[in-house]
């Protein structure tokens, strides 16, 4: 083993052992071990249960190579059967409702005292955003009594902690009916009834362009960087469209609510003059300790601006 390779061993030891301490103290079984720490190894490790996921990032060459799984496979004590690639391009448009495969891998891991299905083979993420952790707590510690609106649902998991965490109704919207059964069955494996909430299949800004008939006291909104998903009515740019995104959801939210807003997207600035309400950033808060790289995600709390006088 050359001494790049030793080097990339050795932190992948170091990594495993320090966040599984960490991960088994919190009560969590799906947390990152690797966030391409070393420049010669542009890849992240995440770890599920007793699998692992590897996204390998490129820019179109192959860098899978028999090496790295035998390496991952030594220094992290998994059966190399167990490891998972995906080589990570840029994505866009219609791309993230996809099925890669039709193997149908389904199996649940443990979050903060909840359980999500998470599919390792079939779509280009696995149905939980890790990074999101702790913004999913947040709002599970926040939902008590309350009606809650969860936006670009994906797979529910938001809408989960909201129910677990006491609410009265969640109403998940997602564009994608694949999403939203996936949902409902992440629901069901936490004891809760889906007959009970909302699962909303629509285009979410076409949704909250249409007339507002119920309002709630907590929204999550948490929309793709870019979507042009031929089921959408209009192209979906978060950068371009979040002030209208925030406002037309203020809308829906109660005077004393707050929205949760967050994007993935790197380059993002929010455009505070545009929005009817006021913000408050809290990334700080909301990026959990294993996912080293800061400019992951951003978050805001953002309230209704007062009215009258």
């Amino acid at each position: 083993m050359d001494a790049q390779h030793q080097a990339f061993h050795n932190r992948l030891r170091k990594m495993a052992r320090h966040y599984g301490k960490w991960a088994r103290r919190k009560g969590l079984e799906a947390y990152r071990v690797y966030d391409a720490d070393l420049d010669e190894f542009p890849l992240t490790v995440d770890r599920y249960g007793d699998r692992l996921y590897v996204a390998v990032y490129t820019r179109g060459e192959e860098t899978v190579t028999d090496e790295y799984r035998e390496q991952l496979a030594a220094a992290l004590e998994v059966d190399p059967d167990r490891i998972h690639f995906k080589i990570r391009e840029r994505q866009s448009g219609k791309q993230q409702y996809e099925k890669l495969n039709e193997v149908g891998r389904e199996f649940a891991v443990s979050e903060y005292d909840r359980r999500f299905y998470v599919n390792l083979h079939d779509y280009l993420d696995t149905g939980l955003f890790l990074d999101h952790r702790g913004s999913r707590k947040m709002i599970g510690e926040q939902a008590s009594g309350k009606r809650v609106l969860n936006l670009f649902a994906y797979t529910c998991s938001f809408g989960v902690y909201a129910a677990t965490g006491g609410a009265e109704r969640v109403d998940n919207l997602d564009l994608s009916n694949t999403y939203l059964d996936w949902g409902k069955r992440n629901f069901e494996l936490n004891g809760l009834d889906p007959n009970a909430h909302g699962f909303l299949r629509e285009d979410a800004l076409a949704w909250l362009r249409g007339p507002v008939r119920t309002t709630y006291d907590l929204i999550v909104l948490d929309p793709p960087t870019f979507s042009n998903s031929k089921m959408m009515d209009d192209v979906l740019n978060t950068q371009r469209d979040h002030a209208e995104l925030i406002n037309l959801s203020l809308r829906r939210l109660n005077s004393e609510g707050q929205l949760f807003f967050s994007t993935n997207y790197r380059k993002f600035r929010l455009d505070e003059s545009a929005i009817s309400g006021a913000a408050k950033e809290i990334t700080g808060q909301t990026l959990p300790p294993d996912f080293r790289k800061k400019n992951l995600h951003r978050s805001w709390l953002i309230r209704p601006a007062p009215t009258g006088n």
